[in-house]
């Protein structure tokens, strides 16, 4: 039974950790992004919202924006159609559904942007653009940007943690958690387990998430603004804007799928350890049950967080709309 215990208490560091850390990341976030010269999204000495035109670099990022979440919903609906197009695949397509959706997102973000809302017509005919130097922690503190790639490194080590202790269903499949008694026997198994069969794969799309959200957020900060310095505040708001959903997108995604593994792996902990309520929750040291419980109330905390992070994702795109417009400066 040591092993179990051992393995119990890792797990619930694991889970302390990333609880402990995205919590801290938010408060941060919501209380000292606007208060950060690179976050501001003051205009002038006024305040306020950013001035917004009708046809500056603010619409191309518009419609940027659109074509994402147009292209992520598609995924989102043919991954769902899938899914029960193929009930053999026992939910993996369902569960992969989400963060290649969030992929796609970060995809087309990460597309070449059109000259026209970064150059325009100098004297002369000859093409001219800024050439300052820009990085995306220009528009993001750095422990903003880190939260895609530290969620996405918690998750893939607790979905260490379920390989690691996964066990073959009936099929074979590494999708169920099993009790063994001290002397090796099997006591009980049960699923769906987020072991290698449904693990590996996420971890991949994980990966490929972060790795995408990176590339957007490149791109986001490389593209030549325009010389005309009547864009300037609307330059820098709307890729101060897509940034803060960039971010907050994929980490809020990466953080929805911490939730569903430590929901699905939580509950499967405590049917095997109670035999599916049939048996007391003492049984087996109360490790099982205590364990499945802990990851139960954890996947609770971090959806409130996943929560936060998509409703920060969806104000920023909101914000692309609603600024100042030009007009009422005037």
């Amino acid at each position: 039974m040591v092993p179990y215990v051992i393995v119990a208490m890792l797990i619930w560091l694991l889970m302390l950790v990333l609880t402990i850390t995205v919590l801290v990341l938010v408060i941060r976030a919501l209380l000292r992004m606007n208060r950060e010269p690179s976050l501001s999204m003051r205009a002038g000495s006024a305040g306020g919202n950013p001035p917004f035109s009708g046809d500056g670099p603010i619409l191309v990022a518009r419609h940027r924006v659109l074509m994402a979440l147009l292209a992520g919903a598609i995924v989102l609906i043919a991954g769902v159609a899938l899914n029960d197009a193929f009930p053999q695949s026992m939910a993996l397509i369902a569960a992969l559904t989400p963060g290649l959706a969030a992929s796609t997102v970060m995809a087309v973000i990460a597309l070449p942007f059109p000259e026209s809302a970064s150059r325009q017509e100098g004297r002369g005919g000859v093409r001219v653009a800024s050439l300052r130097s820009r990085e995306p922690w220009t528009y993001a503190r750095r422990y903003v940007l880190m939260q895609p790639l530290l969620a996405a490194g918690l998750l893939i080590a607790y979905l260490g943690f379920t390989i690691a202790t996964a066990s073959p269903d009936d099929f074979g499949l590494m999708r169920s958690i099993a009790l063994t008694g001290p002397n090796g026997e099997s006591q009980g198994s049960a699923g769906p387990y987020p072991g290698s069969y449904y693990a590996v794969p996420l971890i991949i799309v994980t990966c490929v998430l972060a790795a995408l959200a990176c590339l957007a957020l490149w791109r986001i900060a490389h593209v030549p603004s325009s010389p005309d310095p009547r864009y300037d505040e609307e330059d820098k708001a709307w890729r101060v804007l897509l940034t803060r959903f960039t971010v907050f997108l994929s980490a809020g995604s990466m953080l929805t799928y911490a939730v569903g593994v430590l929901v699905v792996a939580g509950t499967a902990t405590v049917h095997v350890g109670t035999n599916y309520g049939s048996l007391s929750p003492a049984y087996a040291d109360d490790v099982y049950p205590t364990l499945g419980n802990a990851q139960i109330i954890m996947g609770g905390v971090v959806a409130v967080v996943a929560c936060i992070y998509l409703i920060m994702a969806c104000v920023a795109v909101v914000r692309l709309w609603t600024g100042t417009s030009r007009g009422s400066r005037r």
